[in-house]
């Protein structure tokens, strides 16, 4: 089963994409691709779609999104409807662990424990082959792009998307919290640096004890067996 919790913060929890039409008018997920394509990422895992599921997790992981790159890693580590990929599990929670959250770190240091000598020097490298591309020092620009650029059209359009006083609900580790449509405009949602601190909040309290666990529809074997 897999350790990270299926109810991450994320918008419309249960909401499949095609039919998130008020919040997307809102323009508050639009300027979160990061929540946004996670949370696409968990919807199509609990419908049993691990392609789809992997692939939204990936664009998630482009825009500094530790949880989809977490959630990438287990994927690989457990083998969820594929052969396990343990250099690759590594690789990814590498790059997930890089801000230092406990839960991450305490997931790294234990898939490398269990990785053969002789599969180490590779996993290394494919961890420095994926924070090329995912580390936050490339990823966080591109959030940082998205947010100041989604905050210009909100604040755009004051009167407009934002009349419907959509309230963006998410979780926290299992706990549901709601954004009021009044505080959508909070700089802790669209400035770069206050975002990664409300985030930072948040996963730096979360470790593997204190998760809600979910199941997806599909079954996930244990890691039972040593690589």
């Amino acid at each position: 089963m897999l350790l990270l919790p299926l109810s991450l913060p994320a918008v419309a929890a249960e909401t499949p994409p095609q039919e998130s039409g008020p919040l997307l008018n809102a323009g508050f997920l639009d300027g979160h691709p990061d929540m946004m394509y996670r949370q696409w990422g968990v919807n199509a895992l609990h419908r049993g779609e691990v392609d789809t599921a992997m692939e939204n997790f990936r664009l998630a992981a482009r825009y500094a999104d530790k949880p989809a790159q977490g959630y990438l890693a287990e994927m690989y580590w457990f083998g969820v409807e594929r052969p396990a990929d343990r250099v690759m599990a590594f690789a990814w929670m590498d790059v997930a662990a890089e801000r230092g959250y406990p839960l991450f770190v305490e997931l790294r240091d234990q898939y490398w424990a269990a990785l053969p000598l002789e599969q180490q020097q590779a996993a290394r490298a494919k961890a420095q082959q994926l924070a090329a591309e995912y580390g936050d020092a490339v990823s966080k620009p591109r959030i940082a792009a998205v947010l100041e650029r989604g905050l210009r059209a909100m604040t755009g359009s004051r009167t407009g998307s934002m009349s419907n006083n959509v309230d963006i609900v998410y979780n926290d580790g299992g706990m549901q919290r709601t954004i009021k449509a009044d505080r959508l405009y909070d700089k802790k949602y669209w400035d770069p640096d206050l975002y990664q601190k409300w985030q930072d909040e948040t996963w730096m309290k979360i470790r593997r004890g204190t998760v809600e666990v979910g199941k997806p529809a599909m079954s996930i074997p244990e890691a039972t067996d040593k690589p």
